[in-house]
């Protein structure tokens, strides 16, 4: 099967794409990460933090702020701590990488600000690639 990747593109500027192309197991662990730092803060809600998951939305101000909110709460938690528990020890190790989970994080916040101050309108697009893993 070959390799899907996924990105954040801007619907308004000829699909531009505003973050990085990544596996979807990088946008899951991420999500996880953000589900387990909601259970222990109540810096912002998931609705604020995942609406631009439903294609084509324009961001409000809130959410581009709620993002800033979970790189705060990233850079200030122990991951791997926060990973004890899983049995899946991949899963884990990419939900603890800080580095990444700061970058992917940056570019869903970028990628909504662009939207709330352009006023255009974002997508999570797939990309499957031709090229064997």
């Amino acid at each position: 099967m070959a390799p899907q990747n996924y990105a954040l593109k801007c619907d308004d500027e000829n699909g531009v794409v505003l973050s990085n192309w990544r596996g979807i197991e990088s946008w899951q662990a991420l999500e996880k990460l953000i589900g387990f730092l909601l259970e222990h803060s109540n810096f912002s809600n998931y609705q604020n933090l995942y609406g631009w998951k439903q294609g084509h939305h324009l961001a409000q101000a809130k959410e581009p702020y709620a993002w800033r909110a979970a790189l705060e709460e990233i850079k200030n938690s122990d991951l791997s701590v926060m990973c004890s528990n899983l049995k899946d020890r991949e899963e884990a190790t990419l939900i603890s990488d800080k580095p990444t989970m700061l970058k992917i994080s940056g570019e869903i916040a970028n990628s909504l600000m662009h939207s709330y101050t352009a006023r255009h309108h974002v997508s999570f697009i797939q990309r499957v690639s031709n090229v064997p893993s």
